[in-house]
Parts: structure tokens; C-alpha cells; sequence
């Protein structure tokens, strides 16, 4: 059984799950020489190495005026409506329509909710929370974009296996940046990766499984790409898709409020997996606040935050599973993220889980556990925290992430070629494997000082009621 592995658990075999037996997969610059396909961008390569940030980094968050990013955004076409095939692997029959303009470019959107995701908004989002790095961050990212698009399969997916997962991660870093089947530069390439995720879909909802795709992990990303999809442009079609997949999570919720690995079926009580729990966590809040009417979505995240409150140990710490109880700053960060996003921000659980994150660094050269993964939630949970906690990691992750970027826009994990010593892997599978999941992980860290809303918000316990020509209503957890 193969699944889109994003756990550590330092047991694992693997060379023999992958076939890739040596520890040292080899240098960064040949596998850059080997798997490139040429995106080049001459002047985001200046702007990194003519704008060399100081040495000496300032403790607090210094407001600086934003990138010029580029704001315009179109609605999206008026097309035929679609039937989704479930066992379909090209999706070019698909055609996609849309009764409502993307929130992108909608009046009075609820206080914080879309906004930070349009160019303006994202500009005044990099100016107030990027520090002197919210330039070269802006700027990494769009390399980033660049390199994801000209690295798409036909078909609409990425990579080479487990295919539904990384779709979902691409599809993720596009919309974090308010790119959807609107926009001018990436409307296809969005509009093609929902097209494959659709067709992927079996009438029960679960995203198929086959010998290239990838189980749990994957549905459970698949499902959060969906749902910030129709949340971003309420493409009527998707709304039945994000329900179905949805369902399936609320259906694989064990009675202990977690999930565990391998399965969406009912399991043995005693096991528990809290990373797949947070992409199900994730998953169902993103189609809670996009307007799903699934029974019982509420309950599932209640369920959800009781069962990450039990998980936690004395000194602040959660673990990875029931057979790996050792503290880990990942899935701390996972925990502490996903109970800030179900309205527990200010509770003991989160403040201890943050202390014990404290410390938390984020070395190119020495790389923590999992360290893409782990710089993911800790950059969201510490975004939530604000304050000089906030100022610090942004002072951290941020240079790593933008001064080991590969000339071609994408990054590679900096624990590939430490496998070896059973703590820093958080990688099975190929070189281009490999690159997506890292740029897409890297590139939405860097997003973080926008890419919080809608889905990364704090949670308030009102409705906001807007009204417009489309009369639509957020309603937020």
C-alpha cells in the first residue's frame, strides 16, 4: 500500500520503500542539472543576489513598503457545466462553470477573510508582517509559481506517484497566492489541476486510489485543496465534489476524534496518527468556512480539538502516533496550529505548545526532523502567536528558505541528503517527487504572511453578513 508520506516515523525503511537504497541521493547541483527544465527568471535572480539582506537582523517586525505585485484579476468564464467521471485519468472533457465572480475581485467580503489573497491585500499583508524579508520572500514565491507551472503533467497533476496529494499541495500554493481559473498567468494551470482532482473522484467521494496515487494523505490534502477552491471562486460544480470528499473524512473520524494512518475505516482505539489527523482537521475547517453542509462538520472539529488536547504531555509536547509517543516540535506545531484554527488560540493547551516550540530553529545545514514540514506549521503557529515570537522565526525560516531556493524556482528538502541517519528524512520517492513536495511546502511557509485566510484565520464567534450583487454569506467558525 503506498500513501503520500508526509510522517517521520524514524522506523521506516527507507531504502527499501523507495528503491532508492543509498542514503545520499547526490548533490544538490546534479540533481539540479538532471531534473531542471530550464524556467529562468533573470530578474527575480537579481533582485535575490543584488539585495543581499545584512547579516545583523533586527528583533522586531519593521513595516517596509511592499513588493509591486500585480493585483488584476478577471472572472472566469461562463461555461458548460460538468458530470465528473471517477475513474477518468485525462480530464480534457471536463468543462468548469461558475454562477459568481471569484471573492478575489467581490465588495464588502467579511472583515479578513479573502482579502490578503488579492494582489493589494497581499502586498499590505507582506509590508506588515514580512519584515525585511517580505521582498525576497514575494520574490521566491513567484519563482516558485513559475516553476510549478512549467512542471504540471498533462493531465493537470503533479509528479510521478501519489499524484492526488501533490496535486492538492500545487493547487494549494496557487491558491494561497489568490490565483484561480481567473487569473490571467495561472487560470489554466489552476483550472486543470481541479479538472484532474475531479475526475479522480469515485461516487463515494474518495479520491481513487491506483498504482501512482496515494491513499489517505492524498484524499486528506485533495479534500483541502477542494475546498479552498470553491471557497475562492464558487464554481457551483465543485461545491457536491468538496462534500463528497469531506464526507469521507467525517465518516473516517475515529470515536477518539483522531485519524489514523492507512485507513478511513474504523480501527483499533488505541491508534492514532496526529499528522494525517491535521490534514483532516484542515481539511474539514477550509470546507466549513467555504460553505459545506455536511451533518456534523461542527462536531468533527469539536471531536477533532478534544482528541489533540488529550494527546498533549506535561512539558507542552504532542506526539506522532500511539507506537511513536516521543515529543516531537512537528507535530507540536501540527497540534498547536490546529487547535489556533477551531477557536482554541488562547487556551493553556496552545500556549504550552507554543513555549515548547520556542526554541524551534530552522538550519539549512542541520536540519531538524522533517524540516520542510516542520518550518510549514511552526511558521503558521508562531504567524498566529504575533509579537516578537513571530518577528524571531520570520527572522529564521525566511533567509533558509530564500537563500537555498534552486536557480529554477523550486527546492529540494535540506534533510535528502541526511536519510541516511534515520531522524531528518521526511521524503520517500523521486527527484521530481521530491521537488514538488519541498517547493510546494516551502513556497506556502513564504506565504504565510498572507496565505492565512481564508482557511488560516483567527476564529471569531460571529457571522459576518455581507451583502452584494451575489448575496453571498461567510460564515466563520
Amino acid at each position: 500500500m503506498r500513501t503520500l508520506v508526509l510522517c517521520v516515523d524514524r522506523d521506516d525503511d527507507f531504502g527499501s520503500k523507495t528503491g532508492l537504497n543509498s542514503p545520499f541521493i547526490g548533490r544538490e547541483e546534479n540533481l539540479n542539472a538532471a531534473m531542471s527544465l530550464g524556467v529562468k527568471d533573470p530578474e527575480l535572480d537579481e533582485l535575490i543576489e543584488e539585495l543581499e539582506p545584512p547579516e545583523e537582523l533586527p528583533d522586531l517586525v519593521e513595516t517596509m513598503t511592499p513588493p509591486d505585485v500585480n493585483p488584476d484579476m478577471t472572472p472566469p468564464p461562463d461555461v458548460q457545466d460538468f458530470t465528473p467521471s471517477p475513474m477518468m485519468d485525462t480530464v480534457t472533457e471536463l468543462d468548469i462553470a461558475s454562477d459568481a465572480l471569484s471573492p478575489i475581485i467581490l465588495k464588502n467580503l467579511a472583515p479578513g477573510n479573502m482579502a490578503n489573497r488579492s494582489g493589494s491585500g497581499r502586498a499590505a499583508a507582506i509590508g506588515a508582517h514580512g519584515g525585511q524579508w517580505g521582498q525576497y520572500a514575494e520574490a521566491a514565491v513567484l519563482r516558485a509559481l513559475a516553476w510549478l507551472k512549467a512542471n504540471q503533467n498533462p493531465d493537470g497533476s503533479w509528479g510521478t506517484r501519489d499524484r492526488e496529494g501533490y496535486t492538492g499541495l500545487a493547487l494549494l500554493t496557487f491558491l494561497a497566492h489568490g490565483e484561480t481559473t481567473a487569473s490571467a498567468e495561472y487560470g489554466q494551470t489552476v483550472e486543470k489541476g481541479i479538472r484532474y482532482l475531479v475526475a479522480r473522484q469515485n461516487e463515494k467521494g474518495e479520491f481513487v486510489k491506483t498504482e501512482n496515487s496515494g491513499g489517505v494523505y492524498g484524499h486528506a490534502i485533495a479534500s483541502y485543496a477542494i475546498a479552498e477552491a470553491y471557497g475562492m471562486t464558487r464554481i457551483p460544480s465543485l461545491k457536491p465534489v468538496m462534500e463528497k470528499c469531506v464526507q469521507v473524512i467525517i465518516n473516517g473520524q475515529q470515536s477518539h476524534g483522531g485519524w489514523i494512518m492507512y485507513t478511513f475505516g474504523k480501527g483499533d482505539v488505541g491508534r492514532w496518527d496526529v499528522s494525517l489527523s491535521g490534514f483532516c482537521i484542515q481539511a474539514v475547517k477550509a470546507a466549513y468556512i467555504a460553505g459545506a453542509q455536511n451533518k456534523g462538520l461542527k462536531d468533527t472539529l469539536d471531536k477533532a480539538a478534544a482528541f489533540l488536547k488529550a494527546r498533549q504531555r506535561e512539558d507542552g509536547g504532542f506526539p506522532y502516533s500511539a507506537s511513536n509517543p516521543g515529543r516531537q516540535p512537528n507535530m507540536t506545531a501540527v497540534s498547536v496550529l490546529c487547535l489556533q484554527l477551531m477557536g482554541y488560540g488562547t487556551d493553556s493547551e496552545v500556549k504550552a505548545g507554543l513555549r515548547y516550540i520556542r526554541d524551534a530553529d530552522a538550519s539549512w545545514s542541520k536540519p531538524e526532523q522533517a524540516p520542510l514540514y516542520s518550518w510549514y506549521y511552526v511558521s503558521q503557529a508562531r504567524f498566529h502567536e504575533g509579537g516578537a515570537s513571530w518577528s524571531s522565526w520570520n527572522n529564521k525560516f525566511a533567509p533558509a528558505l530564500i537563500r537555498n531556493q534552486n536557480k529554477d524556482g523550486s527546492w529540494l528538502s535540506p534533510g535528502l541528503a541526511l536519510t541516511g541517519d534515520g531522524v531528518t528524512r521526511e521524503f520517500r520517492g523521486d527527484v521530481m517527487n521530491n521537488k514538488v513536495y519541498a517547493t510546494t511546502f516551502a513556497a506556502l511557509s513564504l506565504q504565510v504572511y498572507y496565505r492565512f485566510l481564508p482557511t488560516y484565520q483567527p476564529i471569531e464567534d460571529k457571522v459576518y453578513d455581507q451583502t452584494s450583487d451575489n448575496d453571498i454569506q461567510i460564515e466563520i467558525l
